[in-house]
């Protein structure tokens, strides 16, 4: 392993935890962070300071991981809010058109399908394959398509998408809103790409529910997000207009969930102290063994086989998802049923003992 399994809350029981897709369980560090939170929480003004303050530093972290500046990230409620977010700041006219695949996330995929309402044609594009091809979402683009949506690591598959490529053939002017939801905190997440990145902290970040939005102001200048408060900037000395913020706090209506902004800070402190690339190193083998051990037991494969096109999910199809998640869980291993597929995962703090244990299983369930 890379991380030792001591330094995670739940996981002294000897149980196999291959849910982070999911969720992870939390680093046993939130505890002071929560401490620390709490005695801020009593401090009066200076307490309050400091939940800024440690905001702040959380956004440094955050700028080490996307590539963007510090102050070009918000703290937010979801990954969910950040779509809205980024969408709201477009000015739509009748006849625009947005674009997402069919097997991407359903936050995108419905804040697509909303627009509807506005006149805005959504695109749906099919998959291939289990796969989200690059290219046929830039296909679906023309000079009337305002948005494109998606995730860097696929919810549904585990596919990691070649952002790189959809990024480059888009349309001049198409904002492009990557989801690093299963990406970020897990392998290398490249803001530049994007106009704008959102991601939850529940996942590979090993937070809890929030968001977190990266705006890249050098990809587009003009991003004002209808949906504004107290924190999202100032208004002018008679009251009668609103200036947003220069930064990604025109972003933030009000006070970041503070708490979770303390665990935050306390997880990507944690990270860091491994780094990504060897985080990234250490996921891309484990979820090499799971693949060929899951290929291996005749299981209808959803993941991509190459490597470079995985991160830490894994997943196959099966009708009997959900019964086979709960035997597992019976059994102290832990997995994610949904949308007909079995998701594994795996996380700095998995070593090849735990992908042995799920395959043996399988194996003896006769699972296939």
């Amino acid at each position: 392993m890379l991380a030792p399994k001591s330094d995670f809350i739940g996981l002294e029981d000897g149980r196999t935890h291959l849910a982070t897709g999911g969720q992870p369980p939390l680093l046993k560090a939130h505890r002071a962070a929560f401490e620390a939170y709490a005695a801020d929480k009593a401090d009066g003004t200076a307490g309050y300071q400091r939940h800024w303050q440690v905001g702040m530093q959380a956004k440094e972290r955050l700028a080490a991981l996307t590539g963007l500046p510090a102050a070009d990230h918000a703290l937010i409620g979801s990954a969910s809010e950040g779509i809205a977010r980024a969408l709201s700041a477009i000015d739509w006219r009748a006849g625009d058109n947005v674009v997402v695949s069919a097997l991407d996330y359903a936050s995108g995929r419905h804040s697509m399908l909303r627009l509807g309402q506005a006149g805005v044609e959504p695109r749906i594009v099919p998959g291939r394959d289990w796969r989200i091809e690059p290219a046929d979402l830039a296909a679906a683009c023309d000079a009337r398509t305002r948005a494109v949506y998606v995730s860097q690591v696929t919810s549904l598959t585990g596919q990691r998408v070649d952002v790189a490529a959809l990024s480059a053939g888009l349309p001049q002017g198409t904002m492009l809103i990557v989801d690093a939801s299963h990406a970020l905190g897990v392998v290398p997440v490249d803001g530049r790409l994007a106009d704008v990145t959102v991601s939850s902290c529940y996942k590979y970040l090993c937070a809890t529910q929030m968001g977190v939005l990266a705006w890249n102001r050098a990809r587009r200048p003009a991003f004002e997000p209808l949906a504004v408060g107290w924190c999202s900037g100032t208004d002018t000395a008679d009251h009668s207009a609103y200036l947003p913020h220069p930064d990604a706090r025109r972003a933030q209506a009000g006070n970041s969930n503070h708490l979770d902004v303390y665990l935050l800070k306390a997880s990507l402190d944690y990270l860091a102290d491994y780094g990504i690339p060897a985080i990234a190193v250490h996921v891309e083998g484990l979820a090499t063994r799971l693949y060929d051990g899951l290929a291996t037991c005749g299981l209808e494969m959803m993941t991509p086989q190459p490597a470079a096109e995985r991160a830490g999910n894994v997943a196959f199809a099966h009708p009997d998802n959900a019964a086979i998640v709960a035997r597992a869980a019976a059994a102290g291993i832990h997995l994610w049923d949904g949308q007909g597929r079995v998701r594994c995962s795996v996380h700095l703090f998995n070593d090849e003992g735990d992908v042995d244990r799920l395959l043996g299983w399988l194996e003896a369930e006769g699972v296939r």
